[in-house]
């Protein structure tokens, strides 16, 4: 086997291992540039998604109206209703001999429809 310090390595080994090595590090440049160029896409255009969203999510509009002014013409009289029928306050309340109704009582069937569950 060949030594870590490159004793025994003839010219021509160490051309194919100064090769591989260039090519490992081209490779991983343009790995780094692709996944560089890939994170700024998904950047801007999550970007534009986001201002795309905020620009479709309008809020109400306040307008702005002037200040009505008062014509000088007076306005037409309101309609009066007639007064209601006096009722005469001594009058005396009906009697009837039924009791006062009670207080209704709860129930305790179960109800008819339930929300949830299965």
């Amino acid at each position: 086997m060949f030594g870590c310090d490159g004793a025994g390595m003839n010219h021509e080994q160490e051309a194919e291992l100064r090769n591989a090595v260039l090519a490992r590090n081209a490779a991983r440049r343009r790995l780094q540039l692709a996944t560089g160029g890939a994170v700024a896409v998904a950047v801007g255009l999550s970007g534009v998604f986001a201002a795309l969203a905020a620009g479709s999510t309008h809020f109400k509009k306040a307008i702005v109206r002037a200040p009505a002014t008062r014509s000088a013409r007076p306005l037409a009289a309101l309609t009066v209703a007639p007064a209601a029928p006096l009722v005469s306050a001594n009058v005396d309340p009906p009697t009837s001999a039924s009791p006062p109704a009670s207080a209704p009582t709860p129930s305790y069937q179960p109800p008819v429809v339930s929300s949830g569950g299965s």
